[in-house]
């Protein structure tokens, strides 16, 4: 039975991000709120149903970084306060503010084109991440100018090394926020102060302020590219495809382009119709791991834009077996016995026997994060809810 029934498909768990978002405001203060981080649309998971999922949850607030998300955002007919945390033009502006979005302001000629076009502002503080910010007098000044007009909503800064095990800059940058916020929620009564990302609001209450902002956690991924599950987080997003045929090759024969892979022995091989068009980067070749039918098999010969090969067992794999890159096995409930991932972080440590590929762990092989994994699955791919609400 063909399991995926479609060539490259992205299936979405919403109950997970329903979950996660739970999890992620339990230690909030009281009166502090959520911001579901939808941009890059969602993280590649989809913001519109993300969206709708996280404030089903409890979320109140909507981040994004380009206009052009807000407006999507709005044509879905959501309507919860939404801010475009990223720089933008006079004409961007402009379309912010028809949507009624939340911009940040980090320097006065901003600030004097926002309050000519009455735009909410949040001010940012360069705590030390030294992108957008500012810093001293500057932000006084900025949030004095944006109070005249009625237009100052929140101050906000941005954790640079939150999701590292050395605290020590996480610390400076924590107490230089929370020293200008309470001087600055004194001057300005309701004043909404946030800084907390996804690894700063695991880390407790502290940081939390009257919202935190998550993107990565709330997708159900570890925001030290270790381990979700320690954090009761649960993967949303599951990348698969399937085995479309089965060929023999002989010793001597080889796979795929550039001939990268060459059989010493007859070798079972699956074809794939996925690749790194799809998002399947060409540098897990004859490195990366898929389940195939729950067993983990390797990927073997060049990756190609639209197709794979993989080294199947002799006992195992046929014609329309499913194919995970990422994500559980099956349903993820339930599937035939396989291997867990064992990495530099340690056993998976959910408690389901459910054969499983961490993104973490495909990350880790491509020596990067795994936002740029969940990110990289391509428009292309088709997505598909499951467990979707009543506003769905």
């Amino acid at each position: 039975m063909l399991a995926c029934r479609q060539r490259a498909l992205a299936e979405i768990d919403l109950e997970a991000i329903r979950h996660n978002v739970r999890r992620l405001m339990r230690d909030l203060p009281d009166g502090a709120v959520h911001c579901a981080v939808v941009k890059a649309n969602g993280y590649g998971h989809g913001a519109v149903p993300v969206a709708r999922a996280a404030l089903e949850a409890g979320s109140t607030w909507l981040g994004v970084a380009a206009v052009a998300e807000a407006e999507e955002l709005r044509a879905a007919g959501l309507t919860a306060p939404i801010l475009i945390f990223a720089p933008m033009t006079g004409a961007e502006l402009e379309a912010a503010v028809a949507t009624g979005a939340d911009v940040v302001v980090w320097s006065a000629p901003f600030l004097a084109a926002a309050r000519r076009l009455g735009a909410r502002v949040h001010v940012k503080f360069n705590s030390g991440m030294c992108r957008l910010g500012v810093t001293g007098e500057e932000v006084r000044e900025l949030c004095a100018g944006a109070a005249r007009d009625g237009l100052l909503i929140g101050l906000m800064s941005h954790f640079a090394t939150a999701d590292e095990a050395d605290t020590a800059f996480f610390e400076t940058q924590l107490r230089r926020f929370t020293v200008l916020a309470g001087e600055l929620e004194a001057v300005y009564p309701g004043l909404l102060c946030h800084t907390a990302n996804s690894a700063a609001t695991l880390r407790g209450p502290r940081a939390h302020f009257g919202m935190v902002r998550t993107g990565i956690a709330m997708y159900g991924l570890a925001p030290s590219n270790d381990d979700p599950f320690k954090n009761d987080l649960r993967p949303a997003m599951k990348l698969c495809s399937y085995v479309a045929g089965v060929r023999t090759v002989a010793p001597g024969d080889s796979v795929g382009y550039g001939r990268r892979f060459i059989a010493d022995a007859p070798t079972r091989i699956g074809i794939v119709p996925i690749g790194y068009a799809d998002g399947v980067r060409r540098l897990l070749t004859n490195r990366g791991d898929v389940l195939v039918a729950g067993r983990r098999c390797r990927i073997t010969g060049t990756i190609s834009m639209d197709q794979l090969t993989v080294r199947l067992p002799d006992d195992w794999g046929a014609p329309g077996d499913e194919v995970v890159f990422f994500g559980a096995a099956g349903d993820g409930v339930e599937g035939r016995p396989g291997e867990a991932w064992t990495g530099e972080t340690g056993t998976r440590s959910d408690a389901a026997d459910v054969p499983r590929i961490l993104c973490e762990e495909v990350a880790q092989l491509l020596q990067t994060i795994n936002y740029e994994v969940a990110c990289d699955v391509a428009p292309r791919v088709v997505r598909r809810y499951r467990g979707a609400g009543p506003a769905a």
